[in-house]
């Protein structure tokens, strides 16, 4: 067979893919605007890249290179746009018009710094470190008013903290920024009125800019109404325009303010029920429901393309997951029922014309580079309109197909194999799972799941990788039941229950499926490794301390599951262990907890971390205390004053990152050593973990597929 065109991946390849993060129409829908991910190899640095995109000729603009980008909005009646951008001073409201540079509309003050960089603000986005003056900002309908959030830095407090204050900081290396949200009103005449202040703590002021719903007189605005991240009630308050007076307008359970779908009748749009379809409801105000049937998918995924209403209000488009072969996709609702504009690739980011008749979509697959394609709601037609990566459109496609496991206890999974590039018929190889809780979907090169595990390039390597989600807990009462306690930390679900629903399951699951793998004579089952970070971590961690199936393990930037970690979520122990790590609770700890159970591992672990994290530390020590090779390795941020983020923003650790995965499973599953300096100059430090390792584990019985020894 003649060989497929192109070229081959590499790991400059994986770094620089692209991704569209915010996209907006103009008015009249003659162009596009989009902000574009994307990394500078030579600058070291991630960059978010601002475009215009005229659609009748298919010239793009290149308009600002940014340290950070957001909230990018059409303004109607315009052939302009709004957009939050930091290029240079901070990050700052912007307008994008005629010209080709972004001209400043407002400027705050840009003294504090957000990103999820150690010693300041908990995390606004998965950008490197930057600093904020406007945070977030909200134009009246006239736009005659603008409703906008911006960051001070907030008093110090210098007083002797005590109990709660002290145990909130176990994690601290150094004193956290003081800061305070700002909510504030800019009338036209350019009066700027400061509103209220709130602690950065408060959600609906960091996150939302406090949800602002506008009125002919005034507005209404929301906040939590205590300072905890884990607030249970939320307050309302209404503002007049002429007197600038805040008043209450009531209190409320959770944080209802936060925009939810609201469908064709006015009521909140939702999917419901177990099983590989899922029942579309809209429930009204008055609490009564409508059914639109059963479907393949569900609404609300984060990762999906949002949603739009006709101006009728009487039909709407919005982004759906499916439930099987997952991939992103729309749904076409109205009072007459719902269409689906699905194929074997995603939609996985869009923007409509107001009046719903035709659309720009991000497309994309495992196998294709994303694409902006035009669609028509009303047929269904996606047309192609231009490939965004030239790069990525000249490597030859990896054979990548979709399926559906099950494994003994019934439960299925979904997931994708990507096969080695030059696969022979009847020879075994070696196998690399990659998992990240539900992230395994038809994007492509994406960071969300595959992080910085060289997928690709193990595939051109010649290995299996298998990318593999979770049992998903909406195909189970009792699964779904687990997790809710978990969510939740309350329920009538044993902590044994809650441990057998969200990560013994899952292991199982990766068993049966290396098995099936095996079985069919694709895999050598004694050269099987794992990888995952954040969730994925999690499985890594309870993988290799409860299977002895994996020879070598990667896992990155995680340790939830540690004792360490339960003055800091005690509400998710609660459920999962049932109460703190001491006294009629060990057991159940011992039962779960990876570094108490080093002992019974048989892989070699790395584990690459943003964060010194208390728990991973543990149980790398506790692995080498077992004679189980174990590596931890601590990847630096921009200065010694910052971390990396946990998805990796500097493009030499993410290369670096990928060096170190490459070196490490071909060492434990080929006996590769490298020679081109991937493992850091660590081969001889595995040569001696190698020798030193407690006793090899005893093969274990192969699970056929039925769940049968």
């Amino acid at each position: 067979m003649a060989e497929d065109p192109g070229r081959r991946w590499t790991l400059e390849d994986i770094v620089s893919v692209p991704r569209v993060i915010s996209m907006a129409l103009s008015s009249d829908g003659t162009e596009l605007a989009y902000i574009e991910r994307t990394a500078d190899i030579a600058g070291n640095r991630t960059l978010l890249v601002l475009y215009r995109l005229d659609l009748a000729s298919g010239v793009r603009t290149e308009i600002a290179r940014a340290n950070a980008a957001d909230k990018l909005e059409a303004i109607a009646g315009k052939r302009a746009w709004n957009v939050l951008l930091d290029l240079g001073d901070g990050q700052q409201l912007y307008q994008i018009d005629s010209g080709a540079s972004a001209r400043l509309v407002l400027a705050s003050e840009a003294k504090v710094t957000v990103g999820q960089a150690e010693g300041n603000l908990f995390t606004a986005s998965l950008l490197a470190p930057h600093r904020v003056g406007v945070l977030a900002y909200d134009w009246s309908p006239d736009r005659n008013w603008l409703w906008y959030a911006a960051l001070r830095p907030g008093p110090g407090d210098p007083r002797v903290q005590f109990d709660s204050e002290v145990t909130a900081q176990k994690y601290r290396r150094r004193a956290p920024v003081p800061a305070v949200v700002e909510l504030r009103l800019r009338a036209a005449s350019g009066e700027d009125t400061l509103i209220a202040t709130r602690p950065v703590s408060d959600r609906l002021a960091f996150y939302f800019a406090a949800t602002v719903r506008w009125g002919q007189d005034g507005l209404r605005y929301f906040v939590e109404t205590t300072s905890g991240t884990k607030s249970d009630e939320s307050e309302a308050f209404d503002l007049n325009f002429a007197s600038l007076v805040s008043t209450s307008a009531g209190k409320m359970q959770g944080l209802p303010s936060v925009d939810y779908l609201r469908g064709p009748r006015g009521g909140q749009l939702a999917s419901d029920g177990t099983g590989p379809s899922l029942d579309l409801i809209e429930t009204g105000p008055d609490g009564t429901k409508h059914r639109y049937g059963r479907y393949g998918f569900y609404v609300g995924d984060p990762r999906s393309a949002a949603s739009w209403r006709s101006g009728d209000g009487r039909r709407m488009v919005l982004g759906v997951r499916t439930t099987s072969h997952p991939r992103y996709g729309l749904a076409v609702v109205s009072k007459a029922g719902i269409r689906t504009i699905l194929n074997e690739k995603s939609l996985s980011r869009c923007d409509f014309r107001a009046d719903l008749s035709w659309g720009i979509c991000v497309e994309e697959s495992l196998s294709q580079p994303p694409r902006f394609v035009r669609v028509e709601p009303g047929s269904g037609k996606i047309t192609k309109v231009l490939a965004l990566s030239a790069r990525h459109e000249a490597i030859a496609p990896l054979k990548i197909t979709a399926h559906q496991w099950k494994n003994r206890a019934g439960h299925n999974a979904t997931g994708f194999i990507v096969w080695p590039r030059n696969y022979e018929k009847g020879h075994r190889y070696p196998a690399i799972l990659v998992t990240h809780g539900s992230d395994a979907d038809e994007r492509f090169a994406d960071q969300d799941l595959q992080w910085d595990y060289p997928v690709q390039a193990w595939a051109e390597r010649g290995y299996f990788v298998v990318l593999i989600n979770d049992p998903s807990p909406r195909q189970n009462p009792d699964l779904m039941a687990g997790y809710a306690q978990w969510r939740s930390g309350t329920g009538p679900v044993s902590p044994a229950e809650v441990q057998d629903s969200a990560w013994i399951d899952v292991v199982h699951m990766l068993e049966d499926v290396v098995s099936q793998l095996v079985h069919d004579g694709l895999v050598d089952g004694s050269r099987v490794g794992i990888a995952g970070y954040s969730r994925g971590s999690q499985i890594t961690n309870v993988a290799v301390t409860q299977s002895g199936l994996f020879r070598a393990a990667s896992s990155g930037d995680g340790s939830f599951l540690e004792p360490s970690a339960w003055s800091q979520v005690m509400r998710s122990y609660t459920a999962i262990f049932g109460g703190p790590p001491a006294g009629p609770f060990l057991e159940n700890y011992r039962r779960l907890s990876p570094s108490l159970r080093a002992d019974h591992a048989c892989a070699a672990v790395l584990q690459q971390m943003a964060t010194p994290f208390a728990g991973a530390i543990d149980f790398h020590m506790s692995l080498r205390a077992a004679r189980v090779p174990s590596q931890i390795s601590l990847y630096p941020g921009e200065t010694t004053a910052t971390d990396e983020t946990h998805l990796f923003h500097i493009p030499s650790n993410r290369l670096a990152a990928m060096r170190e995965n490459l070196a490490w499973f071909d060492f434990w599953l080929r006996d590769v050593e490298q020679t081109d300096g991937s493992s850091g100059g660590r081969a001889d430090h595995w040569i001696g973990m190698a020798r030193d390792r407690s006793a090899p584990c005893p093969a274990l019985p192969v699970i056929s597929s039925d769940g049968l020894p």
